[in-house]
Formats: C-alpha cells, sequence, structure tokens
C-alpha cells in the first residue's frame, strides 16, 4: 500500500512539473501577437504651401519712333519727322511763300540749314525744265522742296552727280514735290549738283529751297 502510495505522488508531482505556467506564456503571447501587428504610422495633417504671389508685371514698354530720340543722337535716317514734317501741308496761290512754309517746317525740325536763298523760274508744259546748281562735298546729306503755282498740276524734281548721273527724284505727281520724301538723299562724289525742275503737267511759276543736313 505504501508503494502504491508513493506511485501516486511521483504521478501527480511529474504532471505538476509538464505542465506550462498560464502567467508566463500568456505574456509572452500579448507580447508577441503585440509585436506582430503594425503599429500605424502617425497621421500628419500635411496643410498645402501657401504660393506665394508673383509681382505684378510691369506693361510692355511701346516702342519709341527712332523720330523722338533724334534730339540726343541726330534725325532719323527714314520716316518719323522727315514724314510728319509736311503732313499737314497744302499749298496756296504763291509759289515763294509756300516753298519757305514748307522748308521752314521740314528743315529745322531734323536738324537742316538752308543752302541758299529762295529761287523763282517759270515753267513751261512739258517742256525740258530748269536747272538749279549747288556745290556739294562727299558725305553731305540734302532735302530738295519745290511749289509751283495753281495751273502747275506736276512738278518733277531730278537730281544730277558731277558725273550726270541721277542721284535722286521725286515720286510724287503733285504741284509740290519733295526730294526725296522719306529722308535726305546723301552724296558720295564732292562737286557740282544740278536740281532739274520740270513740269510733268501744266504750266506757270514754281519757287524751290535746298536744305542741307548740318
Amino acid at each position: 500500500m505504501r508503494r502504491t502510495a508513493m506511485a501516486a505522488a511521483l504521478g501527480f508531482w511529474a504532471a505538476a512539473c509538464n505542465r506550462p505556467a498560464d502567467g508566463p506564456r500568456a505574456t509572452e503571447g500579448s507580447a508577441a501577437a503585440s509585436a506582430s501587428q503594425p503599429v500605424p504610422a502617425p497621421v500628419v495633417s500635411a496643410s498645402a504651401p501657401t504660393a506665394t504671389p508673383a509681382p505684378p508685371t510691369a506693361a510692355p514698354a511701346e516702342p519709341s519712333d527712332p523720330a523722338d530720340a533724334s534730339g540726343a543722337s541726330g534725325p532719323a535716317p527714314v520716316g518719323g519727322t522727315w514724314l510728319r514734317c509736311y503732313g499737314g501741308f497744302r499749298p496756296r496761290a504763291d509759289p515763294k511763300l509756300d516753298v519757305t512754309r514748307l522748308g521752314l517746317l521740314c528743315g529745322p525740325i531734323n536738324g537742316m540749314k538752308k543752302v541758299s536763298d529762295v529761287q523763282e523760274s517759270e515753267l513751261e508744259d512739258g517742256g525740258t525744265g530748269r536747272e538749279h546748281r549747288f556745290a556739294a562735298e562727299a558725305g553731305d546729306c540734302y532735302r530738295i522742296f519745290a511749289v509751283g503755282e495753281p495751273s502747275v498740276e506736276d512738278l518733277d524734281v531730278e537730281v544730277f552727280d558731277p558725273s550726270r548721273r541721277r542721284v535722286a527724284f521725286d515720286t510724287s505727281d503733285d504741284r509740290w514735290p519733295i526730294v526725296q520724301p522719306d529722308r535726305p538723299f546723301c552724296v558720295t562724289e564732292t562737286g557740282e549738283y544740278r536740281a532739274r525742275v520740270r513740269a510733268q503737267r501744266g504750266a506757270g511759276r514754281y519757287a524751290i529751297e535746298i536744305w542741307r543736313l548740318r
């Protein structure tokens, strides 16, 4: 009977030693379970960056007229005041007064100086015309104004160099030609030049002035 009691006691202690403790296993299981689950990333409230307003863009400057800049560097070579100066001109009945007025409108404003006094003459319809001579040096620039009386419908002016080559002429078909209409003409040869005036249509008196760029 003692052996039976001892065998029962040994069996009880063996069973007690082989049973795992609930406390520590539970703790390890909880830790493992906690470690296996991903930790949610912290939520960061990202607000859109505030855009810095761009500085106001200046309106593009309008291009300046070349003639408006002529005060500092001389008159424009083409167009500008060379054209505007006679935009409102209308000839009257006296060629001498008309050409004087035209010269004063277009000469000084473009930095030009009159070469000589007003010259006058008379033309026949379709005739050979009249010549007005002036001395020029290579590099000089000129402009010629002429006005005919109302009986001259179309007055023409041509300029010839010392070699008798035509170097400038008017392109209008009225009685107050300007050589040249949009600019002065510049000479490349020193010598005597001739301005030939003809009545293409009509006949009568005319007056002419020659101006040089200073």
